[in-house]
C-alpha cells in the first residue's frame, strides 16, 4: 500500500464520520512553511478566534497531506493549495497512487475562504553562472518537497516557459523545505524556486553573503499555448515583482513576471455549522490587523474571497457571506 493511501486508511478508519469539534473545544490546525502565508493564515485564525475556539496549528507540514487529514476528519482546518485540490479531485499529481481514493476524499472538504499563498522565486545567485531559463539545462534545481503539490507545479513551470523536463533536462531536486534552505546556502543547487510574498524577509536573507538573481518570466511567453496550459490550473497566475522589492537582488533595477499562487483553508463538511461561521467571521472582522502583520495578506477581502476556489464553502461561511451582503457564487454552495 502505498504512504497516502496507508495516510487515508488509517485517518479514515479512525475519525471519519465524527462531529468536529463546536464552540470551546480545541480544533487541529496545519499550515506550510513556518515562514510563508500558509502557516501565517491559521496562527492568526488561532488568534482571532479565541474567545471561541483554542486552535492549535502545526506548521512547516506537506499541504497535499494535510488536505487529506482535513477529508479524513484527523485535523480540523488547513490551508490548502488551490492547485492541489484541484489534482485531488482529479486524482492526478502528487494524488495518483491514490486515484479514485483521493476522489472521493476530496467530496469531503469544505473552504471558508482563499488567499493569495505568495509567488514562486526563481533564484539563483549572482556567481552561479545561470542568468536565463536556458543556462538551466544540466544544472541541479531545487522544485519542492518529495510529496507536495509544489513539485509539479514548479516543474511545469519550466517546461512551460523552456520546454525542458524535470529529470531529463535538468536535475529535479526535491526536499523538505528547511532542509532546501540550508542546501541553498550551502551551493547544493544552482535554482531553488523557492516559494514566499513579495518583499519577504526569508527570500532577502538568502543575498546576505552573496547577491542572489531572480529568473524572471519571459513576456514573450506570456499567452503561448504552453503558457495557458499552464495557467488553466486553479490558482495559478501571473504576477509582477516590482524593481527594488529586494535589496540583496543583483537584477532589482527591472521589474519582473513571477507565478503567484492561491491557497483557501478547507475545512470538514461535517464541521459544526457554527465553528464554520466563527472562524470565518473572525477573519475578516479582523482584516486591519491581518494586513498590518504581513502585506502578503494585503489582497485578502470579502471582494476577493472566493478568488480561484473550486472547493464548495461550508454552510458556516455561506452564513456568514449572507449576512454582510456578500454575493455568492452557485459554484460555490
Amino acid at each position: 500500500m502505498k504512504p497516502f493511501n496507508i495516510l487515508l486508511a488509517v485517518a479514515t478508519a479512525a475519525t471519519l464520520g465524527s462531529a468536529a469539534p463546536a464552540a470551546g473545544e480545541t480544533l487541529k490546525a496545519e499550515g506550510g512553511s513556518a515562514a510563508g502565508l500558509s502557516a501565517l493564515v491559521p496562527q492568526l485564525l488561532s488568534k482571532y478566534a479565541a474567545d471561541d475556539h483554542e486552535i492549535r496549528v502545526n506548521v512547516d507540514q506537506t499541504l497535499t497531506r494535510s488536505a487529506l487529514k482535513v477529508a479524513t476528519g484527523a485535523i480540523d482546518l488547513a490551508s490548502t493549495p488551490a492547485g492541489a485540490f484541484h489534482r485531488m479531485t482529479k486524482g492526478v499529481g502528487p494524488f495518483k497512487q491514490m486515484g479514485e481514493s483521493a476522489v472521493e476524499a476530496s467530496g469531503n472538504i469544505r473552504s471558508l475562504f482563499s488567499f493569495l499563498g505568495g509567488h514562486i522565486h526563481p533564484l539563483t545567485y549572482a556567481d552561479s553562472g545561470v542568468e536565463d531559463w536556458e543556462d538551466l539545462r544540466g544544472k541541479r534545481v531545487f522544485v519542492g518537497p518529495p510529496a507536495g503539490s509544489a513539485s509539479s507545479q514548479t516543474m511545469a513551470m519550466i517546461e512551460a516557459v523552456t520546454g525542458m523536463k524535470g529529470g531529463e533536462d535538468y536535475e529535479a531536486i526535491k526536499l523538505a523545505w528547511s532542509a532546501a534552505n540550508q542546501a541553498f546556502e550551502d551551493g547544493k543547487f544552482d535554482l531553488f524556486m523557492r516559494s514566499g510574498f513579495i518583499g519577504s524577509a526569508a527570500i532577502e536573507q538568502f543575498g546576505a553573503s552573496t547577491k542572489f538573481r531572480i529568473l524572471g518570466i519571459p513576456e514573450e511567453v506570456i499567452g503561448t499555448p504552453a503558457w495557458d496550459k499552464y495557467e488553466e490550473t486553479p490558482g495559478y497566475t501571473t504576477d509582477p515583482v516590482p524593481a527594488g522589492s529586494y535589496a540583496n537582488q543583483v537584477n532589482n533595477d527591472e521589474d519582473l513576471l513571477a507565478t503567484a499562487f492561491v491557497m483557501f483553508i478547507s475545512v470538514h463538511k461535517d464541521m459544526n455549522e457554527g465553528t464554520a461561521y466563527n472562524l470565518t467571521k473572525a477573519m475578516f472582522e479582523n482584516l486591519d490587523d491581518a494586513h498590518s502583520v504581513n502585506r502578503g495578506l494585503a489582497p485578502l477581502s470579502l471582494d476577493n474571497a472566493f478568488a480561484s476556489l473550486s472547493a464548495p464553502l461550508h454552510p458556516g461561511a455561506i452564513r456568514y457571506y449572507e449576512e454582510v451582503g456578500v454575493d455568492i457564487p452557485a459554484h460555490l454552495r
